[in-house]
């Protein structure tokens, strides 16, 4: 066929390029999405120390982000926190930052779209139509989709690295200084970007040396992409160690030292082969093979078949190897396989997926019975490796952002078994290869909603959820502001938590946080952040207000702070059985949906949002979970009555502890069953017009009703 004349090209490459922008523009559209319905960070470990760096880059007031308690000390790169300083430039507040940075991410992630499939036309020498279409269907891939709920390195690192792929393939078709430079540039400041991309920047020295012994580069373009990379680098270093001066005083400097002497541990070996094991099992399934296929596909680009232009045989031959460094180096961060997620830790090892995926959609068919055995066959023999190593190992509590495209499975099935998801991984597998072979593009239109649904899948059934759970537990910076005037907190770092410790500078960042350990020192602050038990050890302090979700709570110490807290009615009793005072036991309660007569069917179960006002004086409520005894906790209680007698009875949890005068929204499970002891215990109801009581009840100690505070009443009928 004869070349496409000048004017049809062009015309070809304005199209191209229109398609490229709305793709991004709806790509951007789904993020920001999916992200709308967040109220605030999830891993206070990961993104708030992001927030903070932010926070320090833009001139501001940093969190401490290390402490003595930590049995690890993570370090975070500079150079995505640059992207999130915007945010604390402007003095936006805490949660107005984190919401930037969720919109920035939506930008970044949606550029896999055009940056997919410019590698597919460039590299993989792809018509144009076909690129935009693997591009569209490996952007949806799930840990690609739901990163951009984190404010975390992520969201730079996958782009920037199929910019770096580019970058290459520029160098490899027109070889000169300036793109040596540049590619050499990206790859030192991958490294900025996160840790684990060390590897690229000797990976890009090799690569301009292997250019210029084979004469495709001068010497001199070479040493110059070479002094980028070591400036670069040195550039990342310093700005490393600064930031460890400043956020990470009680953590040793960042450095890759520790990485090397961790090879000289025991088993730390075995372990890294493990590890790797795990990854490649992880791509394999959460891929649906497409990350096999794509690595086949570029081995015999790589080695001259089917294509002959140099730069893209390059290019394949690099990323191969940028994969194979970048799998080497996460096995070095691996060797703690301490969780569940641990084992397979996929995030890792997506970094070089986005390209892969586009070549797996793309590969060319080839016998008739070898790519079908191929996606069946892999993850098989990978899970039996699995299985042979780890046993019962993969059962436990897991972080899905680990493993966010195996996730779907391991939600379906009930946690990581890895045969089931394999199974299921390989039937859907074969039903993608088997359509390749009739409709190339119908198979990647399929991958494409299947990625697709279940990002959706795991955003509600799990990422949601969590994220309100998380931020729901996070409550003593709300009781902060309502007290006023506070200017100094004591923190413990005898009772660390993860919620706690990172939590509270980042939602109370104009406070002085004074660090402390109470087994060796006295508080330096009259408030004091600690653990649940910390007045076992002070007796003469009073407790504030505690966390429903974690061991933290706030304590006044002997002084005019607990005096003026006393008199206003906000220190909890020290006695949990002690009743609390009748100005106490007073409560608004309404339903959000009105109070309309309700019908349900016997048995069923429905739920319905109450709104709890705490409209009393005198003392805090705290729910379950609140003290280290569970005794006096406040809760609602929701009983049914037929015809004036008790026909069931059951309790509703409060989420946090409400100070006088806050209100929440609490879901209330109304069900028609029989029992005492919880909702949806016991048999169903018998058909009848019941009235539904909801009232609060200070548990083994008193109903609010005995103090005067009336329950709220609603008709129901239960029918057969």
């Amino acid at each position: 066929m004869s070349e496409p004349s000048p004017p049809l090209r062009a015309a070809s490459s304005s199209s191209e390029g229109r398609w490229e922008i709305a793709g991004w523009a709806l790509l951007a559209g789904l993020h920001l999405a999916l992200a709308a319905r967040l109220v605030g960070p999830m891993m206070f470990g990961d993104e708030t120390a992001y927030l903070g760096i932010a926070r320090l880059l833009a001139g501001r007031p940093a969190p401490r982000l290390a402490s003595p308690a930590m049995a690890v000390v993570s370090f975070y790169q500079p150079g995505y926190a640059l992207l999130l300083a915007p945010g604390p430039l402007l003095h936006l507040s805490p949660l107005a930052c984190y919401r930037w940075g969720l919109a920035v991410n939506a930008l970044l992630l949606a550029a896999l779209f055009p940056l997919l499939a410019a590698y597919g036309r460039r590299a993989l020498a792809l018509p144009p139509r076909r690129a935009l279409l693997a591009a569209a269907a490996a952007s949806l891939y799930p840990a690609f989709l739901l990163q951009s709920t984190l404010t975390w390195s992520e969201n730079l690192l996958l782009p920037g690295f199929v910019v770096l792929v580019l970058a290459f393939h520029g160098l490899a078709a027109r070889p000169g200084a300036g793109p040596a430079a540049r590619f050499a540039g990206l790859a030192a400041a991958l490294y900025g970007v996160h840790q684990r991309a060390l590897g690229l920047v000797p990976l890009a020295l090799l690569a301009l040396a292997v250019l210029a012994w084979r004469r495709r580069l001068a010497v001199r373009a070479a040493l110059l992409g070479g002094a980028a990379a070591v400036a670069g680098f040195a550039a990342v270093r310093i700005a490393g160690r600064l930031l460890a001066v400043r956020l990470w005083a009680a953590a040793p400097p960042p450095g890759e030292s520790g990485l090397a002497a961790a090879l000289l541990r025991p088993g730390v070996l075995a372990n890294c082969a493990r590890f790797l094991a795990g990854q490649l099992w992880y791509l394999a399934v959460g891929s649906l093979g497409l990350a096999v296929v794509g690595a086949l596909a570029l081995a015999r680009r790589a080695a001259g078949r089917g294509d002959t232009e140099e730069a893209r045989r390059a290019t394949a031959l690099f990323l191969l190897a940028a994969a194979a460094v970048l799998l080497a180096t996460a096995a070095l961060f691996g060797t703690e396989l301490d969780r569940p997620d641990k084992l397979i830790y996929g995030r890792y090892a997506e970094t070089f997926l986005g390209p892969f995926l586009v070549a797996g959609l793309a590969a060319p068919r080839r016998g008739r019975w070898r790519e079908p055995a191929l996606f069946a066959v892999a993850p098989a023999a990978l899970t039996a490796v699995l299985l042979a190593r780890a046993g019962g190992a993969f059962q436990g509590l897991r972080n899905p952002f680990n493993i966010l495209a195996v996730e779907p499975w391991a939600l379906a099935v009930g946690g990581l078994r890895p045969l089931r998801i394999a199974a299921l991984a390989t039937l859907l597998a074969l039903a993608l290869a088997a359509l390749r072979w009739r409709a190339p593009r119908a198979a990647a239109a399929l991958a494409g909603l299947l990625f697709l649904a279940a990002s959706l899948f795991v955003h509600e059934r799990w990422l949601l959820p969590a994220n309100r759970a998380v931020n729901d537990t996070v409550s003593i910076p709300i009781a902060v502001a309502r007290l006023g005037g506070v200017q100094e907190l004591a923190y413990d770092e005898s009772h660390f938590a993860y919620a706690g410790f990172f939590a509270y500078p980042f939602w109370l960042p104009d406070l002085r946080f004074a660090y402390f350990a109470s087994a060796r020192t006295p508080p330096p602050a009259p408030l004091v952040i600690s653990g649940k038990s910390f007045g076992r050890a002070h007796p003469e302090a009073r407790l504030v207000f505690p966390e429903s979700g974690s061991d933290q709570a706030l304590w006044a110490m002997p002084g005019p702070w607990q005096e003026r807290l006393a008199a206003a009615g906000l220190l909890a009793p020290r006695d949990p059985l002690a009743p609390l005072p009748a100005a106490a036991c007073r409560s608004a309660l309404a339903w959000v949906d009105g109070d309309r007569p309700l019908a349900l069917a016997a048995g069923d179960v429905r739920e319905l949002r109450l709104r709890v006002g705490h409209r009393g004086t005198g003392a805090p409520w705290l729910p379950a979970g609140a003290r280290d005894d569970p005794r006096g906790a406040v809760r609602l209680a929701v009983r049914w009555f037929l015809a004036g007698r008790l026909a069931a009875d059951g309790r509703v949890e409060l989420p946090r502890a409400l100070l006088p005068g806050e209100t929440i929204e609490v879901v209330v499970p109304l069900a028609a069953r029989r029992g005492v002891g919880g909702a949806g215990d016991g048999s169903p109801l018998a058909p009848g017009r019941y009235t539904l009581e909801v009232g609060l009840v200070q548990e083994l100690v008193q109903w609010f009703a005995d103090a005067g505070d009336r329950p709220l009443r609603r008709d129901v009928e239960v029918r057969p």
